[in-house]
């Protein structure tokens, strides 16, 4: 989870309680006073531990919420765009509990200004969860793979932003094993691949105006996120009856498909929320490590679960597109710190 303050500020912060720890401990037991090493090794010891524990909640609700979804989607049958919206609210009075636990600091934001994220963020959400419903787990998760280079050419187009040849060429066996695992999968569908690509535009457009956005407002993504949610689960409750007539909900009202949802709309949350905090507390080569690590586990638990076989060609598709993943991460990031 990220923080409205600056690492200095931080520091500041952490010596400050240090400082307290130890004027507290010498009033109360002026004989028994811990060192500040032994201090600070607690402190060390109580975050690694949380640390620990937030960063397993972010890998397991990471894998959880797209199989979760898809059960709903393929077993159940629960109309795609309600989930989406359902999963917005939740997000939002979760977020609302947050925030009374003091766990992230609200600021004002101008209302109408949020609306163009907000629809961005609700159009991405949609088309993800539409591609997740009519793809294959696995070319639902390669094609995500293709938002970076997307951003990397929008950014080059209308921001005249400059990349290093080695970073632009790791994206071919990228863009190549997507091509070769999408082309060769047998439930491939065309809706699906229309779905899977509006939601690649609408993520790297996203990704921009995240950017844009913590910049003019001095913001952070959870806070943005507060925003975003209720007003992109509005747009979208515009939009369902067009798509899912309501009246068409009743079939859905039993234990076990109201109890996936609630459970669903409660990891999606778990997933948005503690990803603030890994990538605003791990470096960027762990952070990317061990995203690369989920995407493999994801494309071949789906793959299990879901009866998705994945024959040789689609293998060396795969493979051919991590190759591409790493090249890319070993620029960007481990050749940068080893300078």
């Amino acid at each position: 989870m990220s923080y409205p303050y600056s690492s200095k500020d931080i520091q500041e912060l952490d010596n400050r309680d240090l400082s307290a720890n130890i004027l507290s401990a010498s009033m109360n037991h002026p004989t028994e006073i811990p060192p500040p090493t032994q201090l600070a090794s607690r402190r060390v010891v109580n975050s690694c531990f949380w640390s620990t524990i937030i960063f397993a909640i972010n890998f397991v609700s990471s894998i959880l919420v797209i199989n979760l979804a898809k059960w709903i989607y393929v077993k159940h049958h629960f109309p795609n765009l309600t989930l989406t919206t359902i999963n917005f609210f939740m997000t939002y009075l979760l977020l609302l509990v947050c925030l009374q636990l003091k766990l992230f600091t609200y600021i004002k934001l101008p209302i109408l200004s949020m609306i163009p994220v907000s629809a961005c963020f609700g159009g991405f959400i949609a088309f993800s969860n539409l591609s997740l419903q009519y793809n294959t787990v696995g070319t639902y998760q390669l094609i995500k793979l293709q938002v970076t280079p997307t951003v990397m050419l929008i950014s080059w187009m209308f921001f005249k932003a400059h990349y290093p040849l080695p970073i632009v060429l790791s994206f071919l066996p990228v863009f190549i094993g997507t091509l070769i695992s999408t082309y060769y999968d047998l439930q491939f569908n065309m809706f699906g691949l229309f779905c899977a690509l509006t939601s690649m535009m609408f993520t790297a457009v996203y990704q921009i105006l995240i950017e844009h956005y913590q910049k003019a407002y001095n913001c952070d993504s959870l806070q943005l996120l507060f925003y975003q949610a209720p007003l992109s689960g509005l747009l979208l409750l515009m939009v369902v009856p067009f798509f899912e007539p309501i009246s068409a909900l009743d079939k859905f009202m039993n234990f076990d498909t109201i109890s996936l949802i609630l459970c669903c709309g409660v990891v999606a949350f778990f997933v948005n929320f503690t990803i603030f905090w890994v990538i605003g507390n791990l470096s960027a080569v762990a952070y990317n490590m061990i995203g690369h690590s989920k995407t493999l586990l994801i494309i071949f638990i789906g793959s299990f679960i879901f009866h998705e076989p994945l024959n040789i060609r689609q293998v060396f598709g795969l493979c051919f597109t991590m190759i591409g993943v790493f090249v890319y991460s070993y620029f960007k990031y481990i050749r940068k710190v080893t300078k």
